[in-house]
């Protein structure tokens, strides 16, 4: 009885230490912008984990006099398993997905990609503008932040922490993911050039144009998980079709 006894706190000790050992990274953002087509949102959930990357997205657009006909609502999803080298594109509202191998989706990306596009980009990004920081830090989304203003034709304001840091292993995933989804919004990456520690999470971002309309982006959340929420699994209900 002494022996089972130890096996079985042997085996809870196990179970208890495998949960909060796993190491899942929850990232939750918001988008708001309005222009004169009209306005859209955006709520994103994105979670990291050793192998797989998990990404939930609502979006919607109301569309303006003829861009009425473009408004829309859309629930997609993606989950990507580097263990099994699979990719599965999800659309919540048709309760339909598609699932394809890591290499089709390398062929179809480098198919169409647009070395002129690209390029353009590129510049646009070494153009150096004015700006200044703030000394004194504010609490923005519940995180540390200081305030990054952009003397620029939009109008930009960043809000940015050192607090909250990304694992090794979320950005090397990203690195990663990158080759074979086209991010919704690459924030973080362009600031470097004003100073900002590599390091550095962009909180919110402001940028705004008079006649033009304005742009709000929003981190609800970052930071490191021990559970795993059921909800970035695939549903069993939905049906697995060739293309959405």
């Amino acid at each position: 009885m002494a022996s089972s006894s130890k096996v079985n706190i042997f085996l809870i000790s196990l179970l208890i230490g495998t949960i909060y050992s796993q190491n899942n990274f929850l990232v939750e953002t918001s988008v708001t912008a309005s222009f004169k087509m009209g306005s859209m949102k955006t709520e994103t959930q994105t979670l990291y984990t050793q192998q797989d990357y998990f990404s939930k997205v609502k979006f919607s657009f109301k569309g303006k006099g003829v861009a009425r006909l473009m408004s829309r609502d859309m629930h997609n999803g993606i989950i990507i398993s580097f263990e099994d080298s699979t990719i599965k594109k999800i659309d919540y509202k048709k309760k339909k997905y598609t699932s394809n191998t890591l290499n089709e989706i390398l062929k179809d990306k480098k198919k169409e990609k647009n070395d002129n596009q690209n390029e353009d980009i590129e510049n646009d990004e070494n153009i150096m503008n004015t700006f200044t920081i703030s000394e004194n830090p504010e609490i923005i989304n519940g995180f540390k932040t200081y305030k990054l203003t952009i003397d620029d034709k939009n109008s930009t304001e960043v809000w940015f922490t050192e607090e909250s840091i990304e694992p090794m292993y979320v950005k090397k995933m990203k690195e990663d993911i990158n080759k074979f989804v086209d991010s919704f919004f690459n924030i973080s990456g362009s600031f470097n050039k004003y100073g900002i520690n590599e390091n550095a999470i962009i909180i919110k971002l402001s940028s705004s144009s008079e006649g033009e309309g304005n742009f709000n982006y929003n981190i609800i959340t970052h930071k490191k998980i021990n559970e795993f929420p059921e909800k970035f699994l695939l549903p069993k209900k939905l049906k697995k079709v060739k293309k959405l």
